[in-house]
């Protein structure tokens, strides 16, 4: 084979500058979309449904962008607690992104804010069995309430305020330390937070002083919401001389449940964690070293969480205790009535460090968390998760759209496009999500169906996306709420006073509605790589330190 040289002997070059370049800049057009589609995808979030994990805040504009891992789809099945992006099963063209809370064959109920499978015994009673989360997604879990929300309302004292005592005169605050003057009788400091309702499952838990500001100066305060029982009490204890006892408390009232204190307790160098009705122990760990030498400050945490009962000491764990005999699943809800939150005396959660002996005994460093909680929310009391489906939750749970609302309206449309009852001889049926608004309100993008009443049209994105535009006018009763849901009703166009108004039927809880497909799966969310310092900076973020692995 012969080679073309030029005069000088040299080989003249095959492709010149120009198409080497453009063949270079298509080859990595090319790579950069296989990886796209195949390998790593990014995404960014616009929503709060999975706040605080992941970003969509409108109120203080934080929005995480995400890498989204497409492969490990591909090499193992989705497991329990993943973060994963998925097609929407009633929108098959727009992506979701929320945490797998049931899988492949569960039957599940949401209580007292975590996942239980229902196990149906022989003789017709249900037994229930915690599903745990894992220790290091655990941690990332853990939403910080004291000193988070006396900082969010710009509080420069706890005591009286945040934090309580009993008896009073015997606490004392300085630079954020409390000091407790002990005459040998019990002494109590507990976190009570009247103004923001204590242990309950406020939206703005959890985040840095800026984000949770904005998100509580625009969220409303009276709606519904749960006390929380799944909580964590950290503080360093510097006791002038021997305690006779000291102990980290989550006393739960409930009205028809009395009142269970889970504890931790600390006496004579050893430590034991309980759970006791009164004064009655039900049940108890055995005993481990912990000692509070006078004069040493040594830092204590407690937990109550996932039906456990965790105790550290400086940091390591000293004593795990399965307390889910007395697991708090019933009277969570908190009564609201004519538009108010009601919080009786009888059903709250109250965190609390409890001491007896003598001298000054010194609280550094107080810290009380509360665990992620979902609510059951529209889901029914036993989610029956088919095969080869996943039941989808948003971390945020309060202000989260999945799989426990998910709804589908059908609508029928005749050979005019115009829109009729489904049952309607001859007529196509059209499914797709429902998210009615108020016609008073601009669109959300989320919306659908959206009534054009001027053009006595309606526009609806069927469940494969697309984007319908029919002829139809919204009856009288449009978005207004009947039994807790909000209405989709129409009219003939013939007959706009409000006579035959017909409203639209609505499914939930089933196949291709509330639950997501395997084949829907399209990867795993694994990292936040924005905002991220110091870029963040620049343009002013509540939150610049995002980046990080997504848990």
């Amino acid at each position: 084979m012969s080679t073309a040289t030029a005069a000088d002997g040299k080989k003249k070059a095959l492709m010149g500058p120009v198409r080497v370049n453009l063949e270079a800049f298509g080859v990595a057009i090319l790579v950069a979309v296989l990886l796209k589609w195949f390998c790593v995808e990014a995404f960014q979030i616009p929503t709060s449904s999975m706040q605080p994990t992941l970003m969509g805040s409108n109120e203080a504009a934080v929005y995480d962008r995400i890498l989204v891992d497409k492969i490990l789809p591909l090499v193992r099945e989705p497991e329990r607690w993943d973060v994963t992006v998925f097609r929407y099963p009633l929108q098959k063209n727009q992506n979701y992104v929320k945490r797998i809370g049931g899988m492949p064959g569960d039957r599940l109920t949401i209580a007292g804010g975590n996942l239980y499978q229902v196990v149906d015994g022989q003789d017709g009673k249900r037994s229930f069995r915690i599903e745990r989360k894992p220790a290091d997604l655990q941690e990332a879990m853990w939403k910080n309430v004291h000193p988070g929300r006396q900082i969010a309302r710009a509080e420069t004292k706890a005591l009286d305020g945040a934090l309580g005592a009993s008896p009073n005169r015997a606490f004392r605050e300085a630079d954020g330390v409390v000091t407790a003057e002990l005459d040998g009788g019990r002494a109590l400091l507990y976190f009570r937070d009247d103004l923001d309702g204590g242990l309950i499952d406020r939206v703005w838990d959890g985040y840095p002083e800026a984000v949770a500001r904005a998100i509580r100066d625009k969220s409303p305060m009276d709606q519904p919401h749960e006390i929380v029982a799944d909580a964590r009490i950290t503080a360093t204890l510097t006791p002038a001389q021997a305690l006779d006892e000291a102990a980290f408390e989550i006393d739960v009232q409930r009205p028809n449940s009395g009142r269970v204190t889970f504890a931790l307790v600390v006496k004579a160098g050893k430590g034991q964690l309980l759970a006791r009705r009164d004064a009655t122990v039900l049940g108890s760990s055995p005993e481990f070293a912990c000692e509070l030498a006078a004069g040493a400050a040594t830092t204590l945490a407690f937990a109550h969480v996932d039906d456990e009962l965790v105790a550290w000491r400086d940091g390591a764990e000293a004593q795990r205790f399965d307390c889910a005999q007395w697991a708090v699943r019933d009277e969570c809800v908190l009564p609201f009535q004519d538009g108010r939150l009601q919080k009786p005396a009888n059903q709250r959660v109250v965190a609390q460090i409890a001491l007896r002996g003598k001298g000054a005994v010194r609280i550094a460093d107080l810290r009380i968390d509360r665990d992620m909680h979902w609510t059951r929310s529209g889901a029914p009391e036993v989610i029956e998760v088919p095969e080869g489906h996943y039941y989808m939750l948003g971390d945020n749970t309060l202000q989260s759209i999945d799989s426990r609302g998910w709804t589908a309206v059908t609508i029928g449309v005749d050979a005019e496009d115009r829109i009729v009852p489904p049952d309607t001889p001859g007529c196509r049926v059209v499914r797709g999500n429902k998210r009615p608004m108020n016609l008073a309100n601009a669109p959300d993008r989320d919306e659908t169906p959206i009534p054009i009443p001027e053009q006595q049209a309606v526009v609806m994105i069927d469940e494969y996306g697309e984007i319908l535009r029919l002829k139809g006018v919204a009856g009288p009763g449009w978005a207004q709420v009947r039994d807790g849901k909000a209405r989709v009703s129409f009219v003939p166009p013939d007959q706009q006073d409000g006579r035959g108004e017909w409203e639209a039927p609505e499914s939930t809880n089933s196949k291709g509605i509330s639950f997501v497909p395997r084949a829907d799966i399209q990867g795993r969310a694994v990292m936040v790589f924005y905002p991220a310092r110091p870029f963040s900076w620049l343009f002013g973020s509540n939150w610049p330190g995002r980046f990080g692995f997504v848990r």
